[in-house]
């Protein structure tokens, strides 16, 4: 079958983020070679080589996908879609910062804030607009003839809220070696850990995310179980940290911990962004247990196949 159009498109725009994504990663490295008379942030090169190596991770998945979508490989359709489904989430969620959140007098004029806001709204409107369009041209029936094959045909039981949430806990897995390199702190329960400790928790973390998305798409149903109550753990603990007065103040010290290493970073209300983050957390975890508890039936077939 024939190509559609859209996923020759959808490819090529696929191809040219990951370019600019590679870009960014060069750029990143290039500037620790800038001398500079200022001093700089702690673990400043640390955050720059961390966050070269996650734009150059992205460039070689889209790299990656892009040649798929070129060659109709089915797996390709899936990782283009759970990709959609990520930026759709993080851009509407950046759009919610930068239009709600106020930001002090002492960071933008009055008269710049407007265009500052219509410039992010511009900057993240783009993605979002991307992601939906991948979101509802990979489901179109045309493009799913286009993409089926024997192998697809077998994998057709699991459910594409259950890949989208596997990969997302896979890929939440291995942002921790972001956290490792940039030897970022890290904060549970009130409680915020550096040095070791801090790399213990990542490599924990990223073990269990791995390990969930990996059992969610192998539709497990001990992976189901514990996935719930992870996104269960996760809704509690944002919940604890909003509403307990030391633990909140301690969540603020530890927001401050990671703007310190930013050499210009955008100052919004830091207790309102605390407020929205851990709102649009608790909603994304309750929709995926949501969608984990109404797909059970596609683990029990599988258990008892």
């Amino acid at each position: 079958m024939s190509r559609p159009a859209g996923v020759t498109a959808s490819a090529i725009v696929a191809i040219l983020g990951s370019i600019v994504a590679l870009l960014f990663a060069v750029l990143s490295i290039a500037s620790l070679l800038i001398v500079t008379t200022q001093p700089k942030p702690p673990n400043t090169a640390q955050f720059v080589v961390a966050g070269a190596v996650m734009f150059a991770a992205f460039a070689g998945i889209g790299i990656w996908t892009s040649v798929g979508l070129f060659r109709l490989r089915p797996w390709s359709r899936t990782s283009i879609m759970v990709f959609a489904g990520l930026l759709a989430a993080i851009s509407i969620f950046s759009l919610i910062i930068t239009m709600a959140v106020p930001m002090p007098p002492d960071v933008l004029s009055a008269g710049t804030k407007p265009y500052f806001r219509r410039s992010m709204a511009v900057t993240f409107g783009i993605p979002l607009a991307i992601a939906l369009w991948w979101l509802i041209q990979f489901n179109t029936q045309s493009t799913k003839a286009a993409f089926a094959s024997p192998v697809a045909q077998s994998a057709s039981a699991r459910p594409l809220s259950i890949k989208i949430i596997a990969w997302a806990n896979i890929l939440g897995g291995a942002s921790g070696v972001y956290g490792i390199l940039a030897r970022m702190p890290a904060f549970l329960f009130g409680v915020i850990f550096t040095g070791w400790i801090a790399v213990v928790f990542y490599v924990l973390f990223g073990a269990l995310s791995a390990y969930i998305g990996k059992g969610l798409l192998d539709l497990r149903e001990r992976a189901r179980v514990l996935a719930i109550g992870w996104f269960g753990f996760s809704i509690v603990h944002m919940t604890l940290v909003t509403l307990v007065p030391s633990w909140r103040h301690r969540m603020l010290e530890f927001q401050l911990t990671l703007v310190q290493n930013q050499e210009k970073p955008v100052a919004f209300d830091p207790g309102k962004l605390i407020d929205l983050s851990f709102a649009f957390g608790a909603i994304v975890a309750g929709t995926a247990i949501w969608f984990l508890i109404r797909n059970r039936a596609a683990f029990v077939r599988t258990e008892t196949s």
